[in-house]
């Protein structure tokens, strides 16, 4: 016995474009998402901090507002001969006191004269003081030796030490105070020379600052901040992971600042054998981190009831000398000589000096003492100076539009931009040229596109007053790049996609109340399974494409659907202009065979003038939609039953008698995994009517019935 339901006919090349209205309309609805689109034209605003950072200047300070003012510029005054300047002094009336080393030897400079006072007897000066009545102090090293400067220049002997060396000076409760080492301790200058104050707890006592009532030490050997009241021995304040406290410097508040560095810069040894000196505890706060994390210098920032947080950390700059202004610390920093400055906590670099270390600073950074050459740098003069951009980094190759410079330079001030672009993180010799200047306000930037920019400030104040910028805005938009289609997938035959219920009792849910039933086979796990494309369905007939596609520019994207069979001359669309990124299409508009989607993607919405497009071609699909073939033929005891179906493989045969249960049934060879499959049944004696139901893979299905009898 043969059953087989009639077959529609099939449809050639000619008849393709009469496909187009019919898939259109066999479209499963879904639940579309709509992108926003992309700012079409975007601006770098940098008028703070934070947007600021990374910046380099060379005379113009950053404020904590984020403007930018415009100082005096760092004038070399003097130059020395000796490799070291390590010591700097700077007295109420302007006069600088430098001292050098390799020889030691104490300069004074004063209005452009430089004049020397003394070469010591000793390796190098590290420390210049001046006393609260204006008494010039000096400390050497090799040997440690403490001098007194009388007001004609003249020095005098006031103590030595027969060990170690001394680091620094400070003026302590009407004392004179010295960090000394190794061993570490500080000294009191007394009657008779130098008295131990108080042991320290590490090999260096480094640099001191005095904060209140408090004098704070910087250690070397365990990078060690303490705090000393004048009596006792010195609390820990903290413990740096790095080795040594470089220098601290005290605002006005009690906010103390200190630079702390790897590696042991001073001239001690470590000490061999017997015990370090007892230390109390005051307050103890422990390290934000428990090594330097590739850094190799770090600022504190000390409240003055003992807080101790990390402010900044160098990954290459060694921090060797702090100083503070009106608007944060100043920072000068080895490897490139360069002045830094903290401005709410953000690093702003302020110059860069032609040499390898900044060593020294005074007067709020007025005041910079260098080595690699030594020399002494003073601001001085018609504030004026430039300030560069870091790179602004537009995220793909863009054209740069506006730029806004908000300048105020009132009674002859000059302020100027210039620009240029690059395709590089870092500026080198592949960027353009800098543009011509033009003046600061509104302007264009007449720049080749690029995904990187960078901008250039000329400030100049006028005679009387400030140039003050308070902020630049660059305009730009991104090239518009075609968008990216990633992957297409074609989801198994009948499986469909939705955001809410089914709208047609057609469409079956895998947990189906008929367990019997031929979707309770399709996937028994998919009731647990939940997508991003929606609840999984399954109704039979219908073939789901997804997709997933990017913008490189984040603009909206907009789908053209198309479809093929093997051998048509040309694509068909099934849908235009879709938003969602999935398509479920009934395919009995089309006849059975094999047949692939194309998949186009557009960003016109956004770029009307020029639209981004790009497709790809999803895999190849079969179109079934033919019940398989059933033929069933008696033998003796047994019934002979042939499954044929022309493309896709029998899913399942079930049986049953007389409308009892349905059973499924095992194909002779034991694997269903072909189009062809022989079953065989064993008849049963009396009058019986037999069911045998069909399903191949793409869910279509047939039923036959024969009599059994006596």
């Amino acid at each position: 016995m043969t059953s087989s339901p009639p077959t529609p006919p099939r449809r050639g090349a000619g008849t393709v474009s009469t496909l187009a209205a019919a898939l259109l309309a066999s479209l499963l609805p879904t639940l579309a998402t709509t992108p926003v689109a992309a700012s079409r034209v975007a601006r770098f605003a940098l008028d703070t901090p934070e947007a600021l950072a990374n910046a380099h200047s060379r005379g113009v300070a950053m404020f904590p507002d984020g403007s930018l003012v415009a100082m005096p510029p760092l004038e070399q005054v003097a130059t020395f001969e000796e490799p070291l300047g390590l010591a700097l002094a700077v007295g109420e009336d302007g006069t600088a006191y430098v001292g050098t080393g390799h020889p030691a030897r104490v300069w004074r400079c004063r209005q452009g004269e430089k004049t020397l006072l003394a070469e010591l007897n000793a390796d190098q000066v590290t420390a210049l003081l001046i006393a609260p009545d204006g008494t010039l102090w000096a400390a050497t090293a090799v040997p440690a030796t403490l001098l007194r400067f009388s007001r004609s220049g003249s020095p005098t002997v006031a103590s030595t030490l027969p060990e170690g060396n001394l680091w620094d000076l400070a003026w302590f409760r009407g004392e004179l105070v010295a960090a000394a080492g190794n061993p570490g301790r500080l000294l009191r200058l007394g009657a008779n020379g130098f008295e131990l104050a108080a042991p320290v707890p590490d090999r260096h006592a480094r640099c001191l600052a005095v904060a209140g009532e408090f004098l704070l030490v910087g250690t070397s050997g365990r990078g060690l901040v303490l705090r000393w009241t004048g009596e006792g021995s010195p609390g820990v304040l903290f413990d740096s992971p790095f080795s040594e406290i470089a220098a601290l410097a005290a605002e006005p508040s009690g906010v103390v600042w200190a630079a702390a560095l790897t590696g042991d810069p001073t001239l001690g040894a470590a000490t061999k054998g017997g015990s370090e000196p007892t230390v109390t505890t005051a307050t103890e706060t422990p390290s934000t981190s428990a090594d330097t994390q590739g850094a190799v210098a770090e600022i504190l920032r000390i409240l003055p009831q003992g807080t101790v947080t990390t402010a900044h950390r160098f990954p290459k700059q060694l921090a060797t000398t702090l100083d503070i202004a009106a608007n944060g610390p100043v920072i000068g920093t080895g490897l490139e000589g360069e002045l830094w400055q903290l401005v709410e906590g953000v690093p702003a670099r302020l110059d860069t000096v032609a040499a390898a270390q900044v060593t020294r600073l005074a007067r709020g950074g007025h005041w910079v003492l260098t080595q690699g050459p030594t020399a002494l740098f003073h601001r001085q003069g018609a504030p004026a100076g430039t300030f560069t951009s870091p790179p602004l980094d537009a995220g793909q190759p863009s054209r740069w539009g506006e730029v806004e410079v908000r300048a105020s330079t009132p009674g002859g001030g000059r302020c100027t931009i210039e620009l240029r672009s690059g395709a590089t993180a870092e500026p080198d010799d592949t960027w353009s040229p800098w543009s011509q200047p033009f003046p600061c306000g509104h302007g264009t930037a007449s720049l080749p596109p690029a995904r990187y920019a960078q901008w250039r400030l000329q400030l100049a104040a006028p005679p009387t007053g400030r140039a003050t910028v308070a902020g630049v805005t660059l305009a730009y938009r991104q090239l518009n790049l075609p968008p990216e289609l990633r992957a297409i997938t074609v989801h198994e035959p009948g499986q469909v996609f939705l955001k809410s219920p089914p709208p047609s009792d057609r469409i079956v849910e895998v947990q189906h109340p008929d367990l019997s039933g031929i979707f309770t086979t399709l996937d028994e796990d998919a009731s647990e399974q939940q997508s991003t494309l929606g609840k999984l369905y399954y109704r039979v007939g219908y073939q789901t494409v997804s997709w997933s596609a990017s913008d490189p520019n984040g603009d909206a994207l907009r789908f053209d659907v198309e479809i093929a069979g093997e051998g048509w001359p040309e694509f068909v669309p099934v849908r235009r202009n879709l938003e969602s990124a999935l398509l479920s299409l009934d395919t009995q508009a089309l006849a059975d065979g094999i047949y692939r989607f194309r998949i186009s993607a557009s960003d016109a919405d956004a770029n009307p003038e020029e639209p981004g497009r790009s497709s790809r071609l999803s895999p190849a699909f079969v179109v079934d939609n033919t019940p398989p073939l059933v033929q069933v033929v008696r033998r003796g005891e047994w019934w002979l039953v042939t499954v044929e179906d022309a493309r896709s493989p029998i899913l399942r045969l079930e049986w049953n008698r007389d409308g009892d249960a349905w059973h499924p049934l095992t194909p002779e060879d034991g694997l269903l995994d072909g189009r062809t499959e022989t079953f065989r049944l064993r008849a049963e004696s009396g009058r019986h009517i037999l069911s045998l139901r069909a399903v191949d893979d793409h869910h279509n299905r047939t039923t036959v019935a024969v009599e059994e009898g006596p």
